[in-house]
């Protein structure tokens, strides 16, 4: 997913009222923490008028309009339909929301953070952008089918600060499981498409990119950095010891989180350092030496040139593969999409490009294994070529929905 740029407004009326600055700022800020442009602004498209094909298991979904377009988009909602939409997942129409639209984790927001939000979308100019058929397989196509899903896996309700920590801790908490949406990524999810609570923040998935484990564990999550670290990579998708982020969590830093105050990103931070730890391990099959030697020809052939001989990569402008929390995952994902797709640069960082068309499937496999047990990276060579034939095919349709 790609997202696009976002609008700064001054005095405007919303609702029948007046809002200053300070208000409409709050609105902003945020709609900019609960990421809404991320999935309502298509590619090249205008902010918030949605679009964007989002690929499920179940197939594919497209994001709805948010602008104020009384037509097509949400300038008729009353303050209670919006939050109903937003926290408990009804839309005005009385149609269940699909949680591809991440209401099971907005539903802790309070009242007043989400009708900020709606001030702010209706501060924007509305745009004539009807809906787009999604391309759901049956029966999830029926909405009616959702009855069953939101008695099994939705609890509604604000969240409930805890007397026994602190305020940082609290807003910490706030952030991740409410408007930040954090489990919705990193979480696995069950066959039903909900996230499941027993491994929260232990890793999963969006689409074909692999949301890493971002809980206390110190082998596979976050618990061996310090709340400083944590901190300073949300703001800036970098932490020089740790690695870069690129794919959608760039993105989520692009236009999310490098608008985020420094207190807010603490507090993400000590929460974090807290949560519950999800041991992962990593299984698969492991490379032969051999396979190693030829991925480390690879790799000096068309990998070393930038990212150097150790990994290392160059601060500020190439990213490092050794120490790198993305390249030391449980599963190899997500450097072989790096591979086959390439990355847009973040930041200072230059972009890199795709070698899909110039590397076979048993040499990205041995290139992710060589970079994965290379330069003091302790993790298991389990790539195989059918795992990058697979995300080839992820990656070829991916950007024809959204090129």
């Amino acid at each position: 997913m790609r997202r696009a740029g976002w609008f700064v407004l001054g005095m405007v009326f919303a609702g029948g009222s007046a809002l200053a600055g300070d208000a409409l700022a709050t609105g902003e800020y945020n709609a900019r923490l609960a990421d809404c442009g991320a999935c309502h602004t298509k590619v090249g498209g205008t902010p918030f008028a949605g679009g964007l094909g989002i690929d499920t298991p179940f197939g594919t979904l497209t994001s709805t309009n948010i602008t104020p377009d009384k037509d097509t988009g949400i300038g008729g909602w009353s303050d209670d339909t919006f939050v109903r939409a937003v926290t408990d997942g009804i839309g005005h129409d009385g149609k269940y929301l699909y949680p591809a639209m991440p209401f099971p984790s907005y539903t802790k927001m309070t009242r007043d953070d989400v009708l900020s939000i709606k001030a702010y979308l209706f501060s924007l100019a509305p745009v004539h952008a009807p809906s787009v058929p999604s391309g759901l397989a049956f029966p999830f196509n029926i909405r009616m089918s959702m009855i069953g899903w939101r008695l099994l896996f939705f609890s509604p309700g604000v969240y409930r600060p805890d007397p026994a920590r602190s305020a940082e801790w609290n807003r910490g908490a706030y952030i991740v499981e409410g408007p930040g949406h954090c489990g919705a990524c990193h979480s696995p999810r069950n066959i039903f498409g909900s996230t499941d609570a027993s491994q929260s923040l232990g890793g999963g998935s969006v689409g074909r990119w692999l949301a890493p484990n971002i809980s206390a564990d110190p082998r596979w999550g976050i618990g061996d950095w310090t709340a400083g670290r944590i901190a300073t990579f949300l703001k800036t998708g970098v932490e020089k010891t740790k690695g870069v982020a690129f794919g959608p969590m760039a993105e989520v830093v692009h236009d999310s989180l490098r608008y985020i105050s420094d207190a807010d990103l603490r507090a993400v931070a000590v929460f974090l350092k807290s949560a519950p730890e999800r041991t992962q391990g990593a299984t698969g099959a492991v490379a032969t030496a051999a396979a190693l030697a030829q991925g480390q020809t690879l790799y000096m052939a068309n990998c070393a040139k930038c990212h150097q001989k150790d990994g290392t990569g160059f601060a500020g402008a190439v990213a490092n593969l050794s120490a790198n929390g993305s390249v030391t995952s449980a599963t190899p994902d997500d450097i072989i999409d790096a591979v086959l797709s390439g990355l847009h640069g973040t930041g200072t960082y230059g972009t890199m490009p795709s070698f899909a068309g110039k590397l076979t499937d048993q040499d990205i496999s041995d290139i992710a294994n060589y970079v994965r047990t290379g330069w003091g990276n302790n993790t298991p060579a389990n790539a195989t070529p059918a795992l990058v034939a697979n995300l080839r095919v992820q990656a070829a349709a991916s950007l024809k929905q959204n090129p």
